[in-house]
């Protein structure tokens, strides 16, 4: 299937104390909206990092359309990956930030102009172009990373935490906005958080970690009515 994620049997340590993933299976179809939830230190981050190519694994395999990821760099993956912080470069103003992965790809001008234009509007942010990132609200900067790392068009989107340096009800409303741009676009979404309500509402389908194992994957009715073991529904309840 176009656009099929595949890990299998994924294990990932940081020296011989630390295992942050432990035999990590999980298959996505191109479209799917998955979220990732987990307590802290549960390898929810690292499961990106992994897939996204930033941290190579100890073993296991890793296949997008097809391929094996492995000996892929980053920067061919053409993922993207929007950190928690943002990763907003504050020298540069809005235009500048959303335009930086085109222009690392030698796009033409016109384009460059063309598709930052169209991450603005779908962002609600047309207008903002010459702002410096530093005189945003912690929404609108949401948004500029947002809009940038939907830029260049990648083949999956994967959103570490992308709400939790937001105030309670900024988080909600932004969720809201976030999730519907989500939905209008045919691409393959990873949502990591350790909220119980920004998973379900931003993922048809959770993946529920602890202490770098998969507990259980389902939807909403699946876990809350049929948890896998005594710990998931503990940490749903």
């Amino acid at each position: 299937m176009t656009g099929e994620l595949i890990l299998e049997q994924v294990n990932k340590s940081y020296g011989p104390e630390v295992l942050m993933l432990r035999d990590v299976n999980l298959t996505l179809a191109q479209g799917t909206h998955l979220s990732v939830l987990g307590p802290s230190g549960s390898g929810k981050t690292t499961l990106l990092r992994i897939i996204a190519g930033i941290e190579p694994i100890d073993s296991g395999r890793i296949v997008f359309n097809g391929r094996s990821l492995l000996d892929v760099p980053p920067y061919k993956r053409n993922f993207g990956y929007m950190f928690q912080d943002f990763a907003l470069f504050p020298h540069m103003d809005v235009f500048q930030n959303v335009a930086f992965g085109l222009k690392m790809k030698k796009m033409a001008r016109q384009s460059v102009n063309t598709r930052v234009e169209q991450m603005l509007d779908l962002t609600g942010l047309t207008g903002y172009e010459n702002r410096r990132v530093n005189e945003l609200s912690g929404g609108e900067r949401q948004r500029v990373a947002l809009a940038r790392t939907l830029a260049p068009q990648p083949r999956l989107l994967m959103l570490d935490e992308p709400l939790s340096s937001l105030d309670r009800v900024l988080r909600q409303k932004l969720l809201g906005e976030l999730t519907a741009i989500i939905s209008d676009l045919n691409i393959t979404t990873i949502f990591v958080t350790h909220d119980h309500e920004e998973a379900f509402a931003a993922g048809s389908t959770v993946l529920v970690m602890k202490e770098g194992r998969v507990e259980q994957k389902g939807s909403r009715e699946d876990l809350t009515l049929r948890p896998a073991n005594d710990w998931v529904r503990q940490f749903l309840s």
